[in-house]
């Protein structure tokens, strides 16, 4: 993406920002402490933040970090629980439906995770776990 400099006339780029990284979705602990900080030395001396305030902005920043590890630990556990699961099918024969419908069955070669879900290999086809419909022994 590019812009006119009004200076020099000339075309600039500008930064595209993924939104992820735009809002309270940047600010991490250190930016938070900058500002809170920042807050404190520009605040109004006769009126000055009261102390119930500063530990309630702390406390939602503890939380919103606590609730961020959180959910990355608890992602990380659900992607190892998938795989622990899929390896299981290794060597079975299953039958289920690719991610857009085809209908599958055969011995599974091998399995991967791809995108935060579990994928079974059988011969050339790809059948996310959730759509395991069958599973039997090889014979």
């Amino acid at each position: 993406m590019s812009s006119i400099d009004p200076v020099t006339g000339k075309p600039k780029e500008v930064p595209v920002i993924p939104l992820d990284k735009q809002g309270f979705n940047a600010l991490d602990t250190e930016a938070f402490m900058k500002l809170l900080i920042t807050q404190l030395q520009n605040q109004d001396p006769s009126n000055p933040m009261s102390n119930e305030e500063l530990l309630s902005q702390i406390s939602q920043m503890r939380n919103l970090t606590s609730d961020i590890e959180l959910t990355d630990a608890l992602e990380g556990l659900t992607l190892s629980q998938q795989l622990n699961s899929s390896t299981a099918f290794l060597g079975k024969e299953i039958k289920g439906t690719t991610a857009n419908g085809t209908e599958v069955s055969g011995v599974v070669d091998r399995v991967y995770v791809k995108d935060k879900a579990s994928f079974l290999v059988v011969g050339d086809k790809e059948v996310p776990l959730t759509n395991v419909t069958d599973v039997t022994n090889e014979s």
